[in-house]
């Protein structure tokens, strides 16, 4: 049997068999590299952060006195008001970011700076404000669950982990660490349905990576597929005797439980790239601190996307509750900076703030730096990747959601002309003003799934203007 056959049988045999639907994107991936079409999914890392994303923050320092005024700080009811506000814009900006000096909590970033994307001006209005808009931040849906744009984007690039949730707490408003699954509430498939994602990052190093450990880890990874056929039996034993909404309910239970026996199916024919991607297992994996379980969470995202597993990672940074000790100030608890705390050994609330956002934007860094490294058709993994930064509530802790600003690394294989610039545009109340419903948009119009709108509307916004995407964005 000659080699091209044994190829073409094996591809078959995949294709038709139990693998093909975990499979089928890698198979698709590697039938078009074999006829010259260098054909890469691409790839999404939101960075959701709590407690808002002060605008003047993120401004580069040699931009600030253009489209920034400095009050003096101050404690309102609703609590603390940044004093670096932006002043009001009434035209489209856009710069480049070429010689701009960015923000302390931004020089991670430097070296991506043809990559990076400031975006402000957005507002959300149509989402609830305060401490926290829930779904709404990637749905624009008020006051309800509905699909968010991070799973509308994992079925457009499927992949053995659909969407690959992490987050460093279980609750909003509590900093209870979560051992395995938890729903920060942030991300959904559906009005029905909200997406899990990993608490413990022991957890979820064992979950993608197990099945090419060794030792205690390769035997409970093992032992997971034993447990699933047990279940499927009993499962389809118990369902012929059952009926109406009782067997409703087991056929739900039996279609996750295939589910995962076909994610898992999808993990052990992906061993090779799996031991590519696999990052080291350290302590940090197992300690309680946020900023552990940050820095731990955001390598188990890179070696994600670098074995294939997943093509879209979602990952919750922190909760009102979380609290900061490590970063060079203690007592940083997010929910107390966020009413005007200053932290011990940080000079002010804007500072503290700094520091966090520093903090976590190093983190994303290092994901744009690990895909850097991984060679994809005639350039790197990081092309086809693009990495986004925000907060689930808009520009402050108790948000209005007027302003709602992103930073963005990546351009998504070319498919976003805006790399590289600094990007404002007119504040609400004026023309051309858009929502962050079409920012959302603008990555569906780029993913070939346009669309005229996403979620709810601005009744204050010209109707006309939130049908479509960025125009200055989009390529």
């Amino acid at each position: 049997m000659t080699t091209t056959t044994t190829r073409r049988d094996l591809l078959k045999s995949l294709t038709l068999g139990s693998c093909s639907l975990v499979l089928s994107p890698l198979i698709r991936q590697l039938s078009a590299q074999a006829a010259g079409k260098n054909e890469f999914p691409q790839r999404f890392v939101f960075v959701v952060k709590s407690s808002g994303l002060t605008p003047g923050a993120i401004v580069p320092d040699n931009f600030v006195q253009d489209y920034v005024v400095r009050k003096k700080s101050y404690i309102a009811g609703e609590g603390y008001t940044s004093g670096i506000q932006m002043k009001d814009c009434n035209q489209l900006v856009q710069r480049p970011l070429k010689d701009a000096v960015l923000n302390y909590s931004m020089k991670s970033l430097e070296p991506f700076k043809d990559r990076l994307t400031i975006l402000q001006g957005l507002s959300g209005n149509m989402v609830t404000g305060g401490h926290m808009s829930g779904y709404g931040a990637m749905s624009c849906m008020k006051d309800m669950m509905a699909e968010t744009i991070d799973h509308k984007l994992s079925t457009i690039y499927p992949s053995v982990f659909s969407h690959l949730g992490l987050s460093t707490v279980t609750a909003t408003m509590g900093a209870r660490f979560a051992d395995s699954v938890c729903y920060p509430g942030i991300s959904a498939a559906s009005n029905t349905k909200t997406l899990p994602f990993h608490g413990s990052p022991s957890q979820a190093y064992q979950s993608l990576f197990g099945s090419v450990a060794t030792g205690k880890d390769r035997k409970q990874f093992e032992s997971q597929g034993n447990l699933f056929d047990y279940l499927g039996e009993d499962v389809e034993a118990l369902r012929k005797v059952l009926t109406g909404t009782e067997k409703e309910k087991l056929d739900y239970h039996l279609e996750a439980i295939e589910a995962l026996q076909k994610q898992r199916e999808g993990i052990l024919a992906m061993s090779d790239q799996i031991k590519v991607g696999k990052p080291q297992f350290s302590e940090k994996y197992t300690n309680m601190t946020i900023e552990d379980r940050m820095e731990a969470h955001c390598e188990i995202a890179a070696g994600a996307l670098i074995s294939g597993l997943t093509n879209v990672v979602t990952i919750r940074t922190d909760g009102l509750g979380s609290q900061y000790n490590k970063l060079g100030f203690v007592g940083g608890q997010v929910h107390g900076i966020g009413h005007g705390k200053v932290p011990e050994g940080a000079d002010s609330v804007d500072h503290a703030r700094g520091l966090i956002r520093g903090f976590q934007l190093e983190n994303m860094a290092k994901i744009a730096a690990s895909l850097a490294k991984i060679p994809e058709g005639d350039g790197t993994m990081l092309d086809n990747t693009t990495l986004i930064y925000f907060s689930d509530v808009g520009d402050k802790h108790h948000a209005s959601n007027r302003e709602w600003p992103y930073i963005i690394l990546g351009d998504m294989g070319g498919r976003l002309k805006s790399a590289g610039q600094y990007i404002q545009y007119p504040h609400k109340g004026h023309e051309a003003h858009h929502t962050i419903a079409s920012w959302w948009l603008t990555l569906l119009h780029a993913s070939g799934k346009p669309q005229d709108g996403f979620g709810m509307k601005d009744s204050k916004v010209d109707p006309e203007v939130q049908r479509g995407p960025l125009k200055e964005i989009l390529a």
